[in-house]
């Protein structure tokens, strides 16, 4: 892989900027300033999750970067509590993403690392979510046609605390892949809402059918159909794919 031009541009960016922007974030890490670090990290992670998503052959790459980012953003919500053995762990992930680049550049991948430190981290986030109740709540998941069906039960959706839980539905699903968000339960959907959602649709092919009144106009209103494609049903949105 390493003579393709392109490959070698992406990991010149990773060598001079994004390592060192993401050992930064993990000395402040280390240092107990757990906010910040966490900030700092967010950014190269967000950016090499992306592209690798659309190198071929590097898939694997942005896949196991969108577990370590979910698990980042968990610690960083307070859903995983942020103690030395979760932050440790953390860490681990994080470097681990570039052995994984470099181990995909000389097609030799060590899957049995990569799994440990995922199941650990599938570990960490349980426990850590035992207090605060199941990520999803209030949100059902099915699939159909390798689409992930989000059907949201709250009637209104308007605070964080109504929308995390879609947040959460929407960070289990593997990057580029699409999702419908069942809308057929709800009355109103916030402008805060929507831009929550909508800040994904850059990572995920997102529509939504069902829509009241009211969420439609709040959708239109802010300019979100820019981003999140509306069909007024199911049918619709699965004959038109």
């Amino acid at each position: 892989m390493n003579d393709d031009p392109m490959i070698e541009e992406f990991f010149s960016e990773v060598n001079d900027k994004y390592y060192p922007q993401v050992m930064e974030g993990l000395e402040m890490l280390e240092g107990d300033d757990v906010g910040s670090g966490i900030e700092i990290l967010a950014r190269p992670l967000h950016t090499i999750k992306g592209v690798t998503g659309f190198m071929a052959g590097f898939e694997p790459a942005s896949h196991f970067t969108h577990k370590i980012e979910d698990f980042l953003k968990k610690v960083q919500a307070g859903e995983v509590e942020s103690s030395p053995e979760n932050l440790t762990l953390l860490a681990r992930g994080v470097n681990m993403i570039f052995q994984v680049l470099e181990q995909l550049r000389d097609n030799d991948v060590d899957e049995e690392e990569q799994e440990e430190v995922l199941a650990l981290i599938m570990e960490a986030s349980s426990t850590g979510q035992s207090d605060v109740g199941p990520a999803g709540a209030g949100v059902e998941v099915e699939t159909r046609d390798q689409v992930t069906i989000l059907r949201v039960k709250d009637p209104r959706v308007h605070l964080e605390s109504q929308y995390k839980p879609i947040m959460s539905a929407i960070m289990c699903v593997e990057p580029g892949d699409r999702i419908l968000l069942d809308l057929s339960d709800v009355l109103t959907f916030g402008s805060t809402a929507w831009a929550a959602v909508a800040s994904m649709g850059t990572t995920f092919k997102i529509a939504a059918c069902h829509l009241s009144p009211d969420a439609k106009q709040m959708l239109y209103g802010w300019g979100f159909d820019n981003t999140i494609a509306i069909y007024p049903d199911e049918d619709t949105y699965f004959t038109t794919q």
